[in-house]
């Protein structure tokens, strides 16, 4: 190492409580501008980034709604099952057609749903309520007027504003630009989140371990957490623990929308990220009070946001949760993602001692929750888990059978 990089071990300053930095974060991510023409098929989950007014009436015609016949609402007035009103029987409308006459008084028509309704008609009688004979059909239930048919614009009518944008696109939205002929949708591109692993003791997978490594974890978890919530995962791999490497790869910072690396932002005599980035740009906190993750950074390069992450994989990925989510979420144009909390009782005595806001994992057996957090370091304390509870500070214990507020991590 150069005499540059011989740094002393210095303490974190006063720590960051989590609602504030997630305050910080807000106030420095701005959504994303960038728009494409994407295929409508392939835009489910993406955000709409143009109006779409309806062009043309849907549907474009009168339909039956129901399997039946066509008629004059008037000619069925007081028909029962017992008292049936007959009538002639003209034809019959299957969908994709159109009916080459009109229902006149006394007449209906064989019609499937969906298909066109005839003119003269304005109604329909299910095909339940009927009984067919030959050239003569009996009518046994009234209907009224617009009966079992939906008028031409039922849905959308020709010039009405249909969708606007930041509007998230769902199956639904996909079967209404689908209805008014779109090809293609304008979206909201994606922000490019660059992901990098930092530090010696990271391997890649597929190479041979040397004494004292372990393969990466946190870019898999990361670039997973990034792409399920409406970014695109660029992962740079695993960056030399130096000054030099660490500049020069914070030099491409504007080449993405957002950053995250993983390692080099404690305290130790070897954490180069916050000197560089002390360096080369701004850093809005370094330290959060809450456990796990107290290494947490947050900052920016060339106007370029970046989150600093702790090395641990549980710490990582639970602060990825708690701090970079709603982050990408507001660049990518999402809504924030909505936690599914539920009360359950503990299934044994548990006991903490921290300062800090303490999340802690747990699975869920039997309607109780059991506490499955290790270590920072151990990525199975989130591999088991159902979902975390948050205990604030000055809370270190809950008792057997004390209820519990769960947040479900998988829904």
């Amino acid at each position: 190492m150069g005499a540059e990089q011989k740094m002393t071990m210095k303490p974190f300053g006063e720590l960051m409580p989590r609602l504030q930095a997630l305050e910080i974060i807000d106030n420095h991510i701005k959504p994303i501008k960038g728009t494409k023409k994407i295929p409508i098929g392939e835009s489910n989950g993406r955000v709409i980034a143009e109006n779409v007014v309806a062009g043309f009436d849907v549907p474009p015609f009168p339909r039956a709604s129901m399997d039946g016949y066509a008629v004059k609402a008037k000619d069925t007035t007081g028909a029962t099952e017992k008292k049936p009103i007959a009538l002639k029987l003209i034809g019959i409308q299957h969908t994709g057609g159109v009916f080459d006459g009109t229902v006149n008084d006394g007449e209906c028509l064989e019609i499937a749903t969906g298909a066109p309704m005839p003119d003269g008609a304005d109604a329909v009688v299910m095909v339940e309520y009927t009984n067919k004979d030959g050239e003569e059909v009996s009518i046994e239930g009234q209907v009224a007027p617009l009966r079992n048919m939906a008028e031409a614009g039922a849905d959308m009518t020709k010039g009405t504003h249909v969708l606007s944008p930041g509007k998230t696109i769902t199956p639904g939205v996909i079967g209404a630009l689908a209805a008014l002929g779109y090809i293609e949708v304008e979206v909201y591109r994606k922000p490019r989140v660059a992901i990098y692993s930092s530090g010696p003791e990271i391997a890649p997978q597929g190479q041979a371990l040397k004494p004292g490594q372990i393969y990466d974890i946190n870019s898999y978890t990361l670039a997973t957490v990034i792409e399920a919530n409406g970014g695109v995962a660029v992962v740079i791999g695993i960056v030399e623990d130096t000054v030099e490497s660490i500049k020069e790869s914070l030099g491409s910072a504007s080449e993405h929308d957002l950053w995250v690396v993983s390692g080099g932002s404690s305290v130790g005599t070897k954490d180069l990220f916050s000197e560089v980035m002390e360096e080369m740009g701004t850093i809005y906190f370094h330290g959060v009070k809450t456990k796990p993750g107290k290494p947490t950074l947050f900052g920016e390069v060339d106007g370029t946001p970046m989150f600093g992450m702790p090395g641990y994989p549980t710490s990582c990925l639970n602060n990825s949760y708690v701090y970079l989510m709603p982050a990408l979420r507001k660049m990518a144009r999402l809504a924030p993602k909505h936690w599914v909390k539920v009360k359950l009782p503990m299934g044994h005595e548990m006991v903490s001692k921290s300062d800090r806001e303490q999340f802690i994992t747990v699975r869920i057996e039997d309607g109780k929750a059991y506490r499955v957090y290790k270590q920072s370091g151990d990525i199975t304390s989130m591999t088991h888990a159902d979902g975390f509870i948050i205990l604030p500070i000055g809370t270190n214990k809950a008792d057997e059978g004390e209820e519990v507020e769960v947040t479900l991590l998988h829904i």
